[in-house]
């Protein structure tokens, strides 16, 4: 599990206080005895910071463990899969676009913020296009035992099955060239117990190698066919009431059907 860094907590700062750095190594050694380590940031904040905490009093200290928790940059493999996801809506705080947020948010996490009078907050009321959504924030030891454990027992996934008979699941395909070899696949697809059914034909993606597309909210699922020459694919409607439902039963769908 990681942490993604609130930049605007050191945003239009030019300095830090002692308060702070005690409150971040406080923290810090608190999430060490819940195996965190790391903390994802961007270069450029990286460098910000460290410039910030560089130089003050027992600021050796601090760098014993800066370099191993702030990491650059926010992107990893786990970021990339959520990043349409992140480009397709607007993520503001007080009107400033907010990365660590969204991905805090995504990723079912928290967010790392430098302790101050707007982010001493457990939660932060963050824009997500028109609607408010609350992101778990951490700038003290006491806010690390009150997320950690709740984000953890988030990973104990209980899926919802379909109601529907197979018979009655709709296939709707575009009239397009691959249909058949569509039709063939999805008819083995709604026999998932958690498929609501197909929605949808995607546009061709001939070089697109993975099964699962991409994940997306409303427990929608695309899926392509990667052994086929054009790459057609399909968007699947699942039982999924939340990204890390819909996540699951997308790896259901690929051990199960990602073989021709």
């Amino acid at each position: 599990m990681e942490l993604y860094f609130n930049e605007l907590s050191i945003k239009n700062e030019n300095s830090i206080s002692h308060e702070s750095v005690v409150f971040m190594a406080e923290t810090y050694k608190e999430l060490t005895k819940h195996d965190i380590t790391t903390c994802r940031i961007s270069p450029e904040d990286n460098a910000k910071l460290f410039q910030m905490i560089d130089g003050m009093p027992n600021s050796i200290n601090v760098r014993n463990f800066y370099f191993s928790f702030f990491r650059s940059p926010y992107e990893t493999k786990t970021v990339e899969e959520n990043q349409d996801e992140y480009y397709e809506h607007g993520w503001t705080y007080n009107g400033e676009e907010c990365i660590g947020f969204a991905l805090a948010y995504l990723l079912d996490s928290a967010s790392f913020s430098l302790y101050g009078a707007a982010w001493k907050d457990a939660f932060i009321d963050v824009l997500k296009d028109g609607d408010f959504i609350k992101v778990r924030n951490i700038c003290v030891k006491a806010h690390v035992d009150m997320h950690i454990p709740q984000i953890r027992n988030i990973g104990a996934v209980e899926l919802v099955a379909c109601d529907m008979k197979i018979s009655d699941k709709k296939i709707v395909l575009r009239d397009d060239h691959g249909k058949d070899k569509l039709e063939e696949f999805s008819r083995r697809l709604i026999q998932c117990p958690y498929l609501v059914g197909v929605v949808n034909s995607l546009p061709y993606n001939s070089h697109e190698r993975k099964f699962i597309r991409r994940v997306r909210e409303n427990g929608l699922v695309e899926i392509v066919l990667p052994w086929t020459d054009k790459g057609y694919g399909v968007v699947v409607k699942t039982t999924g009431r939340t990204i890390k439902e819909t996540k699951k039963i997308a790896e259901i769908l690929e051990e199960e059907y990602g073989y021709m």
